[in-house]
């Protein structure tokens, strides 16, 4: 039975194509054939896909520059710090090294003569200097 179902409804298709000799029109026909044209209309062309390619072409090479500028700069500034530890650590055994040594400026002298002030006279505590007698000519 669900042949004859499959035969009939293969034969309602042929004879609705054999009247006319094109596929049946349901009314929505020209509507449908009028928003295909407008989305035909809207699609891009060749030079506005050529002006995408360009405008990405650029971005690309902005990026790419961007980028080569960026590893310029992290690369120099990474040689400089480990430039910079290079030399601390080197000067810090530097200093450690010499430290021991005797005679080394950290190491204090054994024994150093007494620093010796003198005031002149008329000078005391509390006091200006004496004024300068007034020279006769």
């Amino acid at each position: 039975m669900a042949d004859n179902v499959i035969r009939h409804a293969f034969r309602a298709m042929r004879d609705d194509l054999q009247g006319s000799g094109e596929p049946p029109d349901n009314g929505a026909m020209t509507a449908r054939i009028s928003k295909l044209e407008e989305a035909i209309a809207n699609l891009p062309t060749k030079v506005d896909l050529a002006e995408l390619r360009a405008d990405i072409a650029k971005g690309q090479a902005d990026m790419h520059k961007a980028i080569a500028d960026n590893h310029r700069w992290t690369h120099g500034a990474l040689i400089g710090i480990a430039t910079v530890g290079v030399i601390g650590v080197i000067g810090v055994i530097g200093t450690i090294w010499n430290a021991g040594k005797p005679g080394s400026p950290t190491v204090a002298p054994a024994a150093q003569p007494p620093i010796v002030i003198t005031i002149p006279q008329g000078y005391e505590r509390g006091n200006a200097a004496p004024a300068p007698s007034p020279s006769k000519p």
